[in-house]
């Protein structure tokens, strides 16, 4: 791995990356605090009019952005052109273990029936606390906990990394996961953020009856899933969302003043939605970042995220299955410790490039949908009736990409591997999928591009460009914000916390340091 370069050196964000001043308190407008939060969608930029792409449109776009077969992947250890060296892969799936968190749209797999926003429902709370962890809490959820009502129920014990606790999460006698949210078993790295959060909760409540042994035990769970929550909510806001959006963003839409942290939205409205345009678009950008192949532990070889052999565990990543023995994660393969550790896997760079794997989604995922995830996310734009990329950089206030900007495929360099979105389909003159658009933001970000081209050498890191920056950090920042009982909430205080990057809390639940 080159030198990660994360140094956040701005004085705003140097406040922020260390939050465990305890008077730190934010101070969001009173007017922000919305003690139920909402089951619904919305938009965040309402005047902005529905884009529409004819089948054929859709179908070139979706055949270019997926990534042919590769027949000889790059040996293990040399470089990728593909690779993101600033982010490791660790943070792609603490991504979809956050999206798991916030937002499911839990209906019959149709893509293509024209579907208001206000008619959805959303099945998770849209706030950071850990619902698809905890379900509806020991008295409602029941199943997700060990008989004292407190910890919650841990699966079976793996082996083949350091870890010598890791654990599957658990499961019934059919090889269901027993989960919070079902989507946490789609594949073994989320199902491993899963497992790691479930133990880090039961050692939380042990070392909160051994602190005060006086309470009670709805007590004693309730004073754990705070403890839990405010670690995960802190390394959401200071570890994850700095890795992901550009700095100027982060800067606006999070500000010290007086030690105090305070939100500043200029297009999240106050207790909003879930906004389509984070859930549906720019939020997706994680696809992007899914590599061809990972190594898991010393013990398995590499493998794909999904293969197309559903029901042969072993073969690939996914799950919706009991994990191979030998299956327990290291996560020093996908969270480094620092600049210069060449053990750490990066993710994929974010373009407008999914890799072949993402073409071969297991049946639970796709059901009787495509199961080609770039078509998959294009179809859901159109269906929810999203505006294109340009207009919401225009609402956004910030010059739109032109044509020749807006790259398809890989951004390696190769003029093979990429090319202008006109060139795919001369129809989307002026009107990209909202969620291409971000993908090929962030290429821009890093590169000069020019008529379909990469221009020189990469000069930026890979994050997000201006507008989904915007949508991502403020779809964060607001939820945060809105929740009275959050970090950001009403006379909360961001507290010292065990870990604030996701390699130290890796590291703690697995006891290695």
């Amino acid at each position: 791995m080159k030198r990660t370069r994360i140094s956040l050196c701005t004085a705003l964000v140097a406040a922020l990356a260390t939050p465990t001043i305890a008077d730190a308190s934010p101070t969001p407008s009173p007017s922000a605090q919305c003690p139920t939060p909402t089951t619904g969608y919305g938009r965040m930029f309402p005047s902005a009019s529905p884009a529409s792409f004819s089948k054929s449109e859709i179908d070139a776009l979706a055949d270019v952005m997926m990534s042919e077969p590769e027949d000889n992947p790059t040996p293990e250890g040399q470089p990728d052109t593909e690779d993101n060296l600033t982010l490791t892969a660790g943070y792609t799936y603490f991504g979809q273990f956050i999206d798991h968190d916030l937002t499911l749209d839990d209906r019959s797999n149709d893509l293509t029936t024209p579907t208001p926003p206000s008619s959805l429902v959303n099945g998770r709370t849209p706030q950071l606390d850990l619902d698809s962890l905890y379900g509806s809490g020991p008295s409602t959820s029941p199943t997700l906990y060990q008989s004292d009502g407190m910890h919650l129920l841990e699966g079976a014990l793996l082996s083949g990394s350091p870890d010598t606790g890791a654990r599957d999460v658990p499961r019934n006698a059919n090889g269901t996961a027993i989960v919070g949210d079902g989507r946490n078993d789609e594949n073994r790295i989320v199902a491993g953020i899963h497992s790691l959060f479930i133990r880090f909760h039961n050692r939380t409540v042990d070392a909160v009856r051994r602190e005060r042994p006086q309470l009670g035990g709805d007590a004693v769970f309730a004073e754990a899933r705070r403890r839990v929550v405010q670690q995960y909510q802190q390394l959401v806001l200071f570890d994850y969302l700095p890795r992901i959006v550009d700095r100027q963003t982060f800067s606006d839409v999070l500000r010290v003043r007086g030690g105090r942290v305070v939100p500043q939205l200029r297009f999240y409205s106050t207790c909003q939605q879930m906004p389509v345009e984070f859930s549906v678009a720019a939020y997706r950008f994680g696809h992007s970042q899914v590599r061809a192949l990972y190594r898991i532990n010393d013990a398995v070889n590499r493998l794909p995220i999904f293969s197309g052999q559903f029901g042969t565990p072993g073969t690939d990543l996914v799950g919706f299955s009991p994990s191979p023995s030998n299956f327990a994660i290291d996560w020093g393969y996908f969270f480094g410790r620092g600049p210069n550790d060449s053990k750490t896997q990066p993710g994929y760079k974010i373009d407008a490039s999914l890799t072949n794997s993402l073409g071969l989604l297991p049946l639970p995922v796709s059901s009787a949908g495509p199961a080609d995830l770039a078509q998959r996310n294009l179809l859901r734009s159109v269906q929810i009736g999203l505006p294109s990329g340009q207009d919401v950089a225009r609402a956004i206030g910030v010059r739109p990409l032109t044509d020749g900007q807006i790259l398809v495929g890989k951004a390696t360099g190769d003029v093979a591997d990429a090319k202008a979105i006109t060139d795919v389909a001369p129809a989307l003159a002026g009107r990209a999928p909202l969620w291409t658009y971000v993908l090929a933001e962030a290429v821009n970000g890093s590169y000069r591009v020019v008529d379909g081209r990469i221009i020189g050498t990469q000069r930026a890191p890979f994050r997000l460009g201006p507008v989904g920056s915007r949508i991502v950090a403020e779809t964060f920042v607001g939820l945060l914000a809105s929740d009275p009982t959050s970090i950001l909430g009403a006379n909360q205080r961001i507290e010292r916390v065990p870990a604030s990057t996701m390699r130290q809390f890796t590291d703690l639940v697995s006891g290695l340091r």
